[in-house]
């Protein structure tokens, strides 16, 4: 298994995944499609690959996209019934949307399991995707990284995680107090050390891979964000996990778990 974070950031997100056969999915596409057709050629891939669009919530930055890709490359959406009632009322009629009703869904030799996250969303997911023995977990938006989200984060080769914002930049920083208090909030977005404190519960031998995405452009820094969750993997003694920052306006390269 393979994935690429072609974007990730409050302009728009979207992940590739490709089973060892080469058949792929999209997780999230707030992205116009030009820009997410331009990125895969970039990649040399292409959206024959592409069997399917997951989408974690309804927010504009993960499913701006969504529609117009879907129909114009005949791929089906799929998301949680909560998302997919929001979505209804600006997709056009006739959207391919398909509800994550709790089972397992398989793409080529992808197998994907959908987790409820925290996050202020009708019913935001993060997604666990699995080929053969190989275990990546998703969670970009989400303001608390409660037991039940633990469960899905553990026993992976990769983990993509939010490290949204360094707490004290928020609190200096211009946003009014209100959404400050929402950022902040259990449903909000995860700062660098809440990413680092759940890593840490879930670092292990296996784990060989951390993708830190959703970075604030206004609230934090990707050296920051990096050196703050590095450091505490570190000082734990996991020297053997990567760690490694997405970014707004490129992809990240390829990355083979």
């Amino acid at each position: 298994m393979k994935f690429c974070v072609i974007a990730s950031g409050s302009e728009g997100n979207c992940t590739l995944v490709e089973d060892s056969s080469g058949n792929a999915i999209l997780v999230d596409a707030g992205l116009p499609l030009r820009r997410i057709a331009a990125c895969l050629e970039n990649l040399r891939r292409d959206f024959a690959r592409v069997q399917a669009v997951l989408i974690s919530h309804e927010h504009s930055d993960h499913l701006r996209g969504a529609a117009v890709l879907s129909r114009r490359q005949d791929l089906p959406i799929f998301a949680s019934l909560g998302t997919i009632t929001m979505a209804r009322r600006i997709f056009p009629h006739g959207t391919s949307l398909y509800p994550i009703d709790g089972e397992a869904l398989s793409f080529g030799n992808l197998r994907v399991q959908a987790f409820n996250v925290n996050h202020d969303a009708m019913e935001a997911l993060g997604f666990l995707i699995s080929e053969g023995d190989s275990r990546l977990a998703i969670a970009t938006d989400l303001g608390t990284v409660d037991l039940s989200t633990l469960s899905f984060l553990q026993n992976c080769d990769a983990v993509v995680l939010e490290a949204n914002h360094d707490l004290q930049m928020l609190l200096d920083g211009p946003y009014p107090w209100e959404l400050k208090q929402r950022i902040q909030s259990n449903l909000g977005h995860l700062s660098n050390d809440q990413a680092a404190e759940a890593l840490l519960k879930v670092a292990g031998p296996r784990l060989r891979l951390v993708v830190l995405s959703h970075l604030s452009q206004e609230n934090n820094a990707p050296e920051l964000a990096l050196n703050q969750v590095r450091a505490q993997l570190l000082d734990a003694g996991h020297h053997h996990i990567e760690v490694v920052v997405a970014n707004q306006h490129w992809p990240t390269d390829f990355f083979e778990i």
